[in-house]
């Protein structure tokens, strides 16, 4: 039996009714097509792994889920924690701000990091959800360079962080392919 997945929806109508699909001798294979928006990727996978395992349906995507999840994570800790921080420091960079920088730092490397294993696991040299990632990387990476340099005041960073609070929340927002686009085309 073949499940196709479009939406966070449709991976919650799976669970609901996995009873009747757990108990059926039918092999399942659960395709994962699309999601909504990055953000709600961490709930998505929240929710199909374990039914995958459980019941030891195939779901060959499930891997590529684990990384856009992965990268919801670490740009929704930016989001609530580290950019809000900086956002609301003193007019000088103070203890609290260069520790938020450091942890921008590591987001930067590992949002790279994330994107590229997306593009391998995908296939392909690049898509919407992955250039994306490296955007914010890279913005993140010009503004941390800035500050630990000395190139900067409170009111340069802040400046930068606005656009970088929009950059991430177009990340968020980012619908997510999992499949070749002329493939998804074809459904």
């Amino acid at each position: 039996m073949l499940y196709k997945i479009h939406s966070h929806a449709e991976i919650q109508a799976l669970q609901a009714c996995t009873d009747e699909l757990g108990h059926s001798n039918e092999d399942m294979l659960v395709n994962l097509v699309s999601l909504e928006s990055v953000r709600i990727a961490c709930e998505s996978y929240a929710l199909l792994w374990p039914l995958i395992k459980e019941l030891s349906w195939a779901c060959p995507k499930l891997e590529n889920l684990s990384v856009v999840a992965a990268l919801s994570l670490e740009i929704q800790k930016l989001e609530h924690d580290v950019l809000p921080q900086l956002m609301v420091q003193e007019a000088k960079l103070e203890r609290g701000a260069l520790q938020a920088v450091l942890v921008m730092q590591n987001s930067a490397v590992k949002l790279l990091h994330l994107a590229k294993c997306y593009k391998e696991a995908l296939g392909r040299l690049q898509d919407l959800v992955s250039r994306r990632a490296e955007d914010v990387s890279i913005m993140l990476d010009d503004i941390v360079v800035h500050v630990l340099e000395g190139n900067c005041n409170i009111f340069w960073l802040q400046a930068r962080l606005l656009v970088l609070f929009r950059m991430v929340t177009i990340m968020l927002e980012t619908p997510v392919c999992f499949c070749d686009p002329v493939e998804y085309s074809d459904e």
